[in-house]
């Protein structure tokens, strides 16, 4: 069940518009066009849920944790010492996609936080996204201290 009018259904898993981090057959990660931070990544269902109130619990349950699998790697390839972890619901909560989705955003210490998002080039949207996958076979991948 997907959405014509939802630009992840449409254009993302199209595979129009997307670089990759990791896919399954209920989820798919990737790299946010305008990120807050290098690295900052999207996990969504294959199926179109509008928000939390609306999502299965199975496919809930898988976006979460391919979530927790992907963010050591995350954190790894960009040298992070910390990560938020966010999901929207609602105009008024700030969800500007209304497909449901769960940022995954590395922070640094001598960073100050901002939620102001910049477009990025697509050529390092790759470049950290084969970082990201790279990461994903380190057998020391759970085993991260955040700062």
């Amino acid at each position: 069940m997907q959405s014509e009018n939802c630009i992840f259904c449409r254009d993302v898993l199209g595979k129009r518009h997307a670089v990759f981090v990791f896919e399954n057959d209920r989820v798919a990660a990737f790299m946010d066009i305008a990120p807050v931070e290098p690295g900052h990544c999207l996990v969504i269902p294959k199926r179109h849920f509008r928000d939390i109130l609306d999502i299965d619990y199975e496919d809930y349950l898988e976006v979460h944790r391919v979530t927790k699998m992907l963010t050591p790697a995350v954190v790894r390839a960009v040298n992070a010492d910390g990560v938020n972890i966010g999901q929207n619901n609602g105009a008024s909560a700030n969800q500007r996609v209304f497909h449901y989705h769960v940022h995954i955003i590395p922070r640094f210490i001598d960073r100050e936080i901002l939620w102001g998002r910049k477009v990025v080039l697509q050529r390092d949207l790759e470049d950290v996204a084969e970082s990201i996958k790279s990461q994903l076979n380190n057998p020391n991948l759970g085993k991260i201290i955040l700062k």
